[in-house]
């Protein structure tokens, strides 16, 4: 089985290298016929691979649910595509802002909503959305949607589940079911409206929108999701004001200004766009605004991004540990020789044990790696995106990367460049060792001649001379090594601590617990291998050593996340733990399907989640005093999830759950004209 997981992915891999190639070029030009020639060669020899596969192997592999890539068929559909569509797709594509659509505004304009009008215009609306959908996918959409009622759960915040988790159509679906119901709830009207305007249906939004604005003023969301609609129909000059309105109510609106970013590019003004970029990540971190930064000339920085987990002093405990002192004389040297045997035997022990738990992580590591590169495969051959590394990780790497980078040796917890004292010192000892043998040479000289039957034996005095010279090793070499080990090993201790910190935001969970066991490892082995040097008394002395009971070797603290968070907002759970930023569902049976969605896919935006006092009232109200968090979310999944003004991160998470809940959907820039809802009333 890992000989196919690894020539799949292999394959795959491959492949997106060679799109990204050709979409990462430096000039801004569309793929020319010669780029396709070359991607059809480069699937022929994938293509040429895979026929090598017996038909045992191709049997194997779909029991493990690998579908065979039709590559020929691709080929087929890639040769047909002519330099006028390769342009047309590449200016959709690399366009900055929307075209103006003069007939949608025109529409939009004309459709003026009364209160006692909405219900007759959703029910209107939701049949026109649901002549887009197949039987199949309004059915379980109706199927859905009776669960969530018998399961006595919230379908609004299950609607705006599916929205998050990419599947637009039952979203779509479940909502309209919402607003028909009760089409007075304004916050369910503002996500409806933000699914319609993310799925080209800006016309059919605005008129529900501009409704509420009135109903309640000043409100950001509803602001932010008005300058979105109208981006989407290219009308800039209205985008930019209610942008630029919602900005004054909310500064850091991660959705209003990436739209203010897009707006200002647009007419050239690179430095406004950057600026308003910056603000939009701030305090809600995705792949696209890091990639439009970059587009635009800026690498995002360390402190352009908000943090708000403090990282613990010690997390593995590795202050706590000690070891027996350097003998620095005679006297205590048998004493301490006695605790380091003892001590060194102890670490062995716990470095054994460490090395069996560091095979089976090794195993539970590979079946988890292969388990994903299966979900992998399986994904992109059905068209579904697949989070390809933790969800915090993007925004660690850049928040945090920075303060490990220059860390060498990274992953074995050894730090070469720290050494150095320690090297030098030891390089030491060989000089001290040739003074003590120089001396002790002068010595034996000296009293060679006063030691025998008759003679003086000045035992004593040879005893006082010999500790001397030994106790003056004893204080260079160990002395000198004690104080260069106690920088390196404290410096190791807090290295460790902030890579640790660095790989519980960006590594998979069992990877994780196997770089604990590797810090572990290194760090035992470390204390363990100082080296110490022994001198004895001097055999002409006969004072007897003192006894010393030696110490315990400490246990490791147990690193794990303490910003564990949960929204649980009925039927979907969202789980933000240090690495992971998880979206479930449980509908108590129901399942979906791949088939059961028109178009499968995320839509750019944010959630304000929490208990909400509705519209009501000032939105800085709104903003900093009834939303606990903060959810974010681009086309690669769930990519932040944080409180926002007013509410600080704690140890042991937050929980926000309840049948108050209210979630308040703001839309995401996207490219209108080319989604569900296309043309939709016409």
């Amino acid at each position: 089985m890992k000989k196919y997981l690894l020539l799949f992915e292999l394959i795959f891999v491959s492949y997106a290298v060679g799109v990204a190639q050709t979409k990462g070029k430096q000039k801004e030009e569309a793929p020319t016929q010669q780029e396709i020639q070359e991607m059809q060669d480069m699937m022929k020899e994938m293509q040429n691979q895979m026929d090598d596969l017996s038909e045992e192997d191709k049997k194997e592999m779909e029991e493990m649910g690998i579908k065979m890539p039709d590559l020929n068929g691709l080929q087929n559909t890639i040769s047909g595509v002519s330099d006028a569509d390769l342009k047309k797709a590449y200016d959709n594509e690399n366009r900055i802002v929307p075209e103006k659509d003069a007939v949608r505004i025109k529409a939009a304009l004309a459709t003026t909503l009364s209160n006692a009008g909405m219900s007759t215009y959703i029910n209107q609306t939701h049949q026109e959305v649901l002549q887009r959908f197949s039987p199949t996918t309004k059915a379980k959409g109706e199927e859905i949607y009776q669960q969530i009622k018998s399961l006595d759960k919230s379908a609004a915040n299950t609607a705006v589940g599916l929205w998050i988790d990419g599947k637009p159509t039952l979203a779509l679906y479940v909502m309209g079911e919402v607003c028909k119901q009760d089409p007075t709830n304004a916050i369910n009207l503002n996500n409806y409206a933000s699914f319609l305007t993310s799925c080209g249906a800006e016309q059919k939004a605005l008129p529900i929108l501009n409704n509420l604005n009135k109903r309640y003023p000043k409100n950001s969301s509803i602001l932010n999701n008005i300058a979105q609609a109208w981006l989407g129909l290219g009308d800039l000059p209205r985008a930019e004001s209610y942008a630029d309105s919602t900005i004054r109510i909310y500064a850091y609106h991660p959705q209003a200004n990436l739209a203010k970013c897009l707006i200002e590019e647009s007419k050239g003004n690179i430095p406004a766009a950057i600026a308003a970029a910056k603000k939009s990540i701030s305090k809600a971190y995705s792949n696209e605004k890091e990639s439009r930064l970059r587009k635009l000339g800026y690498e995002l920085k360390s402190d352009d991004l908000n943090w708000d987990r403090p990282m613990p002093q010690d997390p593995m405990g590795l202050d706590k540990f000690t070891w027996p002192a350097f003998p620095l004389d005679v006297e205590d040297n048998k004493v301490l020789e006695n605790e380091w045997k003892d001590f060194k035997n102890e670490c062995q022990e716990k470095i054994n044990e460490l090395e069996i738990k560091q095979q089976s992580l090794e195993e539970a590591w590979m079946v988890a790696n292969e388990f994903r590169a299966k979900q992998i495969l399986s994904a992109g051959q059905n068209g579904q995106n697949f989070q390809l590394i933790p969800g915090y990780a993007a925004k660690a790497i850049n928040k945090l990367g920075p303060s490990v980078n220059d860390i060498n040796g990274n992953m074995s917890f050894v730090f070469s460049n720290a050494l150095e004292p320690v090297i030098k010192a030891l390089r030491n000892v060989d000089g001290y060792n040739e003074i003590l043998s120089q001396k002790q040479a002068e010595l034996d000289k000296k009293y060679e001649d006063l030691i025998g039957e008759g003679k003086s034996n000045p035992f004593e005095a040879i005893c006082k001379d010999e500790n001397a010279i030994r106790n003056e090793f004893l204080s260079s070499a160990n002395g000198g090594l004690q104080s260069a080990y106690k920088g390196y090993l404290d410096y190791a201790s807090r290295r460790s601590s902030d890579l640790l910190y660095y790989y519980q935001y960006t590594m998979w969970p069992e990877q994780f617990e196997l770089a604990k066991v590797f810090a572990q490892l290194a760090w035992l082995t470390q204390i363990k291998d100082q080296r110490v040097f022994f001198q004895d008394k001097s055999s002409w002395c006969d004072a007897i050593p003192k006894k010393k009971k030696p110490g315990q070797l400490q246990n490791f603290d147990d690193v794990h996340c303490d910003y564990v968070s949960t929204m649980d907002l009925g039927v979907y759970k969202i789980t933000s733990s240090c690495s992971n930023l998880i979206g479930e569902f449980d509908f108590s049976g129901v399942k979906i399907n791949l088939q059961d969605n028109v178009e499968t896919g995320r839509y750019s935006g944010s959630a304000m989640v929490g208990v909400s006092k509705g519209f009501d009232g000032p939105a800085r109200t709104e903003v900093e005093g009834s939303i606990a968090g903060l959810v974010e979310w681009d086309n690669t999944g769930i990519t932040d999830v944080g409180a926002i003004v007013g509410v600080e991160a704690k140890a042991g998470g937050q929980t926000i759950a309840g049948t108050d809940v209210k979630i308040t959907v703001n839309t995401g820039v996207s490219k209108s004209g080319y989604t569900i809802l296309q043309d939709i009333g016409k």
